[in-house]
C-alpha cells in the first residue's frame, strides 16, 4: 500500500483538475454510488467524522478530528486519514494526509458553486476565515473566476495579515487587503464563509449591500454552528447546495428551514452540472450556496490522484 504525503498531493493534483474531477464525476457516472450521511461523533466541541463511500473499482474511508480550539493554540483545526480500498477484494491501494484531500475537495465544491452561480464578470472575493478552506477558497475562487482583488477577514488579526502575505507571494498579481468585516461584504462580488463558528459571522447591513452578491458557506457541519445571517438566510432570493445532506447536517440549513418554507426545491451540484445551469443575472439578487461536503466527493477526489500517481 503507498502512503502519501499531504505535500505531494497538493505538488501533484491542482484545485482545477480537482475540480475537474468532480464535475466529470456527474457528467459520466453510469452506475450508483454508496455514500451514507457522515457518521459524527461529539466530544465537547471536538468532532471525530467517520465517512465512507463506494463507487466503481474503489472503497474509500475518510476518518477525521476537528478540534475548533487547535486554532487558538496554533494548531490545525483538522486532522486525519484516507484510505483508498480495492472495492471487490478490500485490500488497501492508498493511505494519505485526509487534510490535503478534504481541502481539495471543499475548495473545490465552493469553486463549482461560484462557476455556476456567481456572477460572470467576479472580480472581488471576501474570505472569512483564514484556515485551510480559507485558502482551498481562494484557489477555487481563482479557478472559477477572474478574480483581481482579495479581502480578508479573521477574528485574530495577526493570522489575517499571515495568510494576506503567503498569499501575495504565490498570487502577486492579485491584489489582498486585510479589512473589517463589513467593508469586506460591501466590496466583494463572491463571500467565503470558512468557519466553525456557533454564531453568524457575516454583519447585519442593510439588504441593499447585499444584492448581486453570493454567499458562499463552508465552515459550518454540524447543527449548532451558523455562519449565516438569519437576515441572509431569509432574504436571500435563491438557496443552493452541494448536496441534501446540509440540510440535516448544517446549522446554517437547519435554520434556513426554519426561517422559508421555499427549499423543498433547491438544487444541489448535481443538477447544476449536469444542467450546465448559469445563472443570466445575479443584478439585484442574493445567491447562497452552502456547502457541507460528503463522502463521495473525498472518495473521487482521491480515485483521480491514486490513477494520476499510479495507473
Amino acid at each position: 500500500m503507498e502512503v502519501i504525503q499531504a505535500e505531494e498531493i497538493t505538488k501533484k493534483f491542482s484545485m482545477k483538475e480537482t475540480m475537474e474531477s468532480i464535475e466529470n464525476f456527474y457528467l459520466r457516472k453510469e452506475e450508483n454510488y454508496i455514500s451514507p450521511d457522515r457518521m459524527h461523533i461529539e466530544d465537547g466541541d471536538n468532532t471525530a467524522l467517520l465517512m465512507p463511500a463506494f463507487y466503481g473499482d474503489y472503497y474509500a474511508t475518510k476518518l477525521v478530528g476537528v478540534a475548533p480550539e487547535n486554532s487558538s493554540k496554533g494548531k490545525d483545526t483538522i486532522h486525519g486519514l484516507m484510505v483508498l480500498y480495492d472495492r471487490k477484494t478490500m485490500e488497501p491501494l492508498f493511505l494519505c494526509d485526509a487534510v490535503a484531500i478534504t481541502s481539495l475537495r471543499t475548495g473545490a465544491l465552493g469553486g463549482l458553486g461560484m462557476k455556476h452561480l456567481s456572477r460572470q464578470d467576479a472580480e472581488t472575493l471576501g474570505i472569512i476565515g483564514t484556515g485551510t478552506q480559507g485558502w482551498s477558497h481562494l484557489e477555487s475562487a481563482l479557478v472559477a473566476r477572474d478574480i483581481k482583488n482579495v479581502h480578508i477577514f479573521n477574528r485574530t488579526e495577526e493570522k489575517a495579515h499571515q495568510f494576506k502575505s503567503k498569499a501575495e507571494k504565490e498570487f502577486p498579481e492579485v491584489t489582498f487587503s486585510v479589512s473589517p468585516v463589513e467593508d469586506l461584504v460591501k466590496q466583494s462580488d463572491i463571500i467565503v464563509t470558512t468557519t466553525t463558528s456557533p454564531t453568524p459571522v457575516l454583519p447585519e447591513l442593510n439588504e441593499s449591500e447585499w444584492k448581486g452578491k453570493q454567499i458562499v458557506g463552508v465552515g459550518s457541519f454540524r447543527p449548532a454552528m451558523q455562519e449565516i445571517s438569519d437576515q441572509v438566510l431569509h432574504m436571500a432570493d435563491e438557496v443552493y447546495v452541494d448536496a441534501a445532506s446540509a440540510f440535516r447536517e448544517s446549522g446554517d440549513m437547519i435554520r434556513a428551514k426554519e426561517l422559508r418554507s421555499d427549499l423543498e426545491d433547491s438544487w444541489d451540484l448535481e443538477k447544476l452540472i449536469k444542467n450546465n445551469h448559469q445563472l443570466k443575472s445575479v443584478e439585484g439578487k442574493t445567491i447562497v450556496f452552502k456547502s457541507v461536503g460528503a463522502a463521495i466527493f473525498d472518495l473521487v477526489v482521491v480515485q483521480s490522484i491514486y490513477e494520476r500517481l499510479y495507473k
